[in-house]
């Protein structure tokens, strides 16, 4: 085995990953038939095979060639290395592989009856594949060893047949009772609710189930910026539906897991396997059907489908919203089945990290105390020395701690969801399902700066906007061999113009010979030789492009073929591989030939077109140069043709893209830099940001629309000073630095000659590097590119009548820009003169498109299995935690004292007869604290042996109606102070207190308030630390004196405490006691006396009392 294979052996792969290059094997120019076509897929199964071929718990290891022509040696294993057979496979008659031949497996170790009987049974099936016959092989072991495990074998059965499951896969076969708590279960459930999240319970027999959490993607959006979300996958936004996880495996029990994060008894006891799916649902879960079908990990037989082409005239067009979306697959039958259950770009990837480690890094997280960042560097760790956790959190702490440190930064810009484990007691049991959506949202959030593939925290210099891989090559093999990652047929279809502007710079910058970072490596690339003639050094450095590194090139040694005539394309020198990247596009049909062959309609059962079925003449690699043009992209293009869209009196040669590049928080990151420009200079307050143009040669655009505004390098020096460099004036842009090319691809729709890119740059040009004649900056948070401008040959189509007929272009709102700061370009020739460029507000259509998405969502009642768990009244003989259950009575109280204080409903239901609305505001992590809040009150008071030793109380019956806005009494002051004499006067026997909660409880302190009764205020004489407005005088609910780590019911003890102190003055009764407090009163008040004592308001106590 090479060096460049054992690298591969700690990591596995799934069968699933190969569905969309089911014969991923490299072939030459003309299709390979026969023995060549058997080596080459052998050649690739041992890579395969190499990296992990594996299938529930069954893996391929050891596959190689036989001694005898036309067999294969493997063994099989279990997935944590028990050897389960070895055996051989040998193939009838090699020239007739792959569609006439069969396949006949012997053994040559001991094999149970069961296995033995599938290796007999290879001989039955049908002509397919070196690969489909392992992934059946597999599968027919997986289901034979659970039959046998069961009882249940059948000798007559086709054990070779595709593995299939019954609705009832892990349950009452084996077991007669299910372990399910419906009482924890309850539990949880409410939790989830809590957080702002909707679980679900999904039915497969008498004793199987999966579970549900979803959050709808138009809340999500509140959370992950949506101009990210349409750029990771434009479906994500296209219609009203949820971002939806399904965790099955469960075997009929739950709890799975134990406070420490392992498994419990009974889970293991019934062979508990958490599997994760994650995909979007039109509803809060999917139906019985879909959940089922997306728990099954098997992969559909792919026949050949008799396929009739439509024609081009007739492609559907999706409009949503003013954004026109292509349908990806045409006339589905099961397109409107509310049921649905659909994964998107992202799917693949997050459901390999919860698979592989979200049970280990809850463990890791729990047993040393870390956060999520640095339980998983601590698990990625691991992995990488082999060493046990214990030792390698001996080494450095410090790391792991670093890690978490520098994530607590990052919720600085992003908007990250709530942790679950935080402050939670070491025996209390996990909420899966809560832990599990937590992360998955965070992971989600921070998807791009993670590996899609080994899900590795990412080591760059820049920053993307799109999700990406390491520079492993394993994990770019994986990426693009397998298809992880954006959907090339999708965006084929969806968003051509993009596609072909890709593909046709990354020509452009081969042909060029100045194509460099990222490169297609690791990929597996076998290519012919290239053109001697592409094979030149460049003559000079790139030419006025401030971002790409300029790459030393070495003199280029050229590639020697194999027999076969290709070469491996991760051996060439620089020089060849950009020669054989251009000659690899080169190759390709032009990118609307390749939509109209995937939109063909393909028969009931029939799989869909694939584009290496397009022309067999073309090189694999070819394919996969294509994929990697795509896919690398990490910037978001999007051709505007709409007027309401369109940047305003620029030529119509120029086609427009929206152009967005940089981490998901460049947005956020740029706004607080305007913010803090707007602190010291009025004219950034009035006008923000000012807009200027960026030109370079079209070679370099492959690199820019990658990597970003650079600056680092730079091949003709810097005449004003480091940094990007903008032109006030388009036609300083256009014309002498936006260069064009001679080397274009020829089946290019769109023709690029030459892009120049329109970025916002804040305002503040005096603190620019430079600002005449041009805009130098160097500070790149300070920098959001808006557009990418692309001069063609090639007018867009333009919008019909119909379309632009009822767009009132005056109703668009445009960018406000500094009349100091025009940006104007200057056309030449007859008609010429100075035109000013406008632009619509960049966020106008956005928001268009996600107010139509709020204005559809309407929230679903729970089903009736999610309402039964709701309603459960049983309590679990184990439990060690009971649910609070908000009802309109009260529980059962114990016995009181026969002096105890009572609580009296009529004074309290009076006083609060006239509350205004709860607060309009929440978070997730403000509900889940207020939620362990609320059980920690609620406890203390029913296991209270007096009332009157308590001090406080909340009535039962007005618990629950909003977690935002409590109700407390405070009682039984001591009968000498002047305020419980006065109240014993009155006939009343409590201070009933209104607390509202800020969205961002508790880190911002509550703001607490007497309803009544009404208190002498300080300047006639009253005390207390009571304000003339009914709020507390004290400064630990103001920002300087609030901790988190503060209890609601320490806090009420010391307000009892300060309305009992005598100094300055005793608290007493006003003679107007029975006249409730108001809010505003409450709030100048409380505002009055912070200002008095110097302390800091806490922001956003104004909105607490709208």
């Amino acid at each position: 085995m090479s060096d460049d294979e054992g690298m591969y052996e700690e990591d596995t792969m799934d069968v699933d990953d190969f569905e969309d290059f089911d014969e991923p094997s490299p072939a030459p120019s003309v299709p390979l038939k026969g023995r060549k076509r058997f080596l080459a897929d052998l050649e690739e199964m041992k890579k395969f095979s190499v990296i992990g071929f594996g299938f529930h718990g069954f893996d391929l290891r050891n596959l190689r060639a036989g001694d005898d022509e036309g067999t294969i040696e493997f063994k099989i294993m279990t997935s944590d290395g028990h050897p389960v057979l070895s055996a051989n496979l040998l193939v009838s008659d090699p020239s007739e592989y792959p569609d006439h031949h069969t396949f006949y497996a012997f053994s040559t170790s001991d094999a149970p009856s069961h296995i033995g009987q599938v290796v007999e049974d290879v001989s039955s099936g049908k002509s397919r594949s070196i690969k489909k016959t392992f992934e059946d092989f597999l599968s027919a072991i997986h289901k034979a060893s659970r039959e046998d495990d069961d009882g249940e074998a059948d000798a007559e059965a086709d054990a070779y047949d595709a593995y299939d499951e019954d609705d009832n896969e892990f349950g009452a076969s084996r077991f007669a009772h299910s372990t399910l708590r419906p009482k924890k279960l309850q539990y949880d459930f409410l939790e989830v609710v809590a957080a702002g999240y909707r679980p679900g319970l999904i039915r497969f027999g008498v004793d199987d189930f999966s579970l549900s959490i979803s959050i709808p993607v138009i809340k999500l959006a509140n959370d992950i910026p949506a101009r990210a979300l349409m750029a990771w996958d434009r479906r994500l936004l296209s219609r009203t539906q949820h971002l939806t996880l399904l965790i099955s495996g469960l075997r009929g029990t739950y709890p799975p897991l134990k406070a420490d994060g392992t498994l419990t008894q009974d889970a293991v006891a019934r062979g508990t396997n958490l599997q994760f799916k994650v995909g979007l649902s039109r509803q809060y879960k999917p139906s019985k059907e879909y959940a089922l079908e997306a728990k099954r990990t098997y992969g559909l037989v792919d026949d050949e489908a008799q396929q009739q082409e439509r024609p081009l005239e007739e492609e559907p067009l999706l409009t949503v919203d003013g954004f026109t979306v292509r349908e990806e697959s045409p006339h589905d039958e099961d397109e409107d089945d509310d049921g649905r259950f659909d994964s998107f770009s992202l799917s693949s990837s997050l459901e390999t990290l919860l698979d592989h480690s979200l049970v280990r890094v809850i463990q890791t997280r729990i047993k040393y105390g870390l956060g999520w960042a640095g339980a998983e560097t601590l698990v990625a760790e691991t992995e990488r020395l082999q060493q046990t956790t214990d030792d390698v959190i001996a080494i450095d702490r410090q790391l792991f701690d670093n890690a978490d440190k520098t994530e607590r930064k990052l919720r600085q810009t992003y908007n990250l969801p709530p942790d679950p484990l935080v402050g939670r007691e070491t025996m209390d049991e996990l909420n899966l399902p809560l832990v599990a959506f937590c992360y998955l949202i965070r992971r989600l959030t921070l998807c791009t700066r993670y590996c899609l593939v080994c899900h590795n925290k990412l080591n760059t210099d820049f920053e993307v906007l799109k999700p990406y891989v390491c520079d492993s090559k394993l994990c770019s093999y994986q990426f693009y061999a397998f298809n992880r990652g954006p959907s090339l047929e999708y965006e084929i279809i969806s968003n051509p113009e993009t596609v072909d502007l890709l593909v046709s710079i990354a020509y452009t910058a081969a042909a060029d010979q100045c194509l460099n970072e990222p490169l297609p490596l690791g990929m597996g690339l076998r290519v012919p030789v290239p053109d001697a003639r592409r094979c030149v050094v460049p003559l000079g450095p790139t030419w006025g492009h401030a971002m790409a590194p300029v790459v030393a090139v070495p003199k280029p040694v050229p590639p020697t073929g194999d027999p076969d005539g290709l070469c491996e394309f991760d051996e060439m020198d620089i020089i060849s591989m950009r020669a054989s990247i251009a000659e690899m596009i080169h190759a390709l049909p032009p990118i609307r030939e390749m939509r109209r062959h995937l939109l063909k309609k393909t028969k009931a059962g029939k799989s869909k077109p694939k584009l290496k079925d397009m022309d067999s003449s073309i090189p694999t690699a070819a394919w996969l140069i294509l994929r990697w043009c795509v896919a690398s992209c990490t910037a978001h293009l999007e051709e505007l043709t709409s007027d309401e869209d369109l940047v305003r009196n620029i030529d119509s040669t120029w086609r427009q893209f929206r152009f967005t590049i940089g981490a998901p928080d460049a947005e956020a990151r740029f706004k607080a830099a305007v913010a803090e420009a707007q602190k010291t200079d009025a004219n950034a307050r009035k006008y923000p940001g000012l807009y200027a143009f960026h030109g370079s040669p079209l070679k370099n655009w492959h690199s820019i629309i990658r990597h970003g505004l650079w600056f680092k390098t730079i091949a003709h020096g810097r005449a004003y000073g480091d940094g990007v460099y903008f032109a006030k004036d388009g036609s300083t842009s256009m014309g002498g630095y936006a260069q064009g090319t001679s080397n274009v691809w020829r089946h290019s729709q769109i023709a690029p000659r030459c892009c120049v890119a329109v970025a916002e740059i804040v305002n503040q040009p005096s603190k620019f590097v430079s600002n005449n004649p041009h805009y130098v900056v160097n500070d790149t948070n300070w920098i959001i590119c808006r557009y990418l401008l692309v001069k063609t040959g090639v007018e867009p189509m333009g919008e019909t009548e119909e379309n632009t007929k009822d767009v009132e272009l005056t109703k668009i709102p445009l960018v406000k820009l500094d009349p100091a700061h025009p940006l104007t370009l200057t056309s030449g020739g007859r008609g010429g003169g100075q035109k000013h460029i406008q632009f619509p507000e960049p966020s106008y259509k956005l928001e268009k498109l996600l107010k139509a998405r709020r204005k559809e969502y309407l929230e679903e009642d729970f089903d009736e299995d999610d309402q039964a768990i709701f309603e459960a009244k049983e309590t679990p003989a184990n439990s060690q935690r009971e649910v609070i259950v908000i009802e309109n009575s009260p529980p059962p109280s114990k016995a009181p004292a026969l002096d105890d204080w009572k609580h009296d409903a009529e004074w309290v239901t009076a006083s609060t007869a006239h509350l205004m609305p709860p607060p309009f505001e929440a978070s997730p992590s403000a509900t889940m604290a207020l939620q362990r809040e609320l059980r920690a009150m609620v406890k203390e008071q029913e296991s209270a042996t007096s009332l009157k030793d308590l001090g406080w109380y909340m009535p039962p019956d007005l618990i629950g109606d909003n977690l935002f806005q409590w109700i407390v009494e405070l009682h039984s002051f001591e009968e000498t102070l002047p305020i419980a004499k006065g109240m014993k006067t009155a006939g009343i026997n409590s201070i009933i207190f209104e607390i509202r909660f800020p969205p961002t409880f508790p880190l911002a302190p509550p703001f607490f308030r007497i309803i009544k009764p009404r208190l002498l205020p300080f300047i006639q004489g009253g005390g207390g630390h009571v304000t003339g407005g009914g709020s507390m005088c004290m400064d630990l609910l103001t920002s300087d004196g609030w901790l988190p780590s503060y209890s609601i019911s320490a806090v009420l003890l010391q307000i009892k405490l300060a309305i009992s102190n005598l100094e300055p003055r005793p608290a007493q009764l006003a003679r107007n006691w029975d006249t409730p407090y108001g809010v505003q009163e409450s709030l100048e008040g409380f505002k009055r006396a912070a200002a008095t004592h110097g302390w800091k308001v806490p922001s956003g106590i104004d909105r607490l009392v709208r």
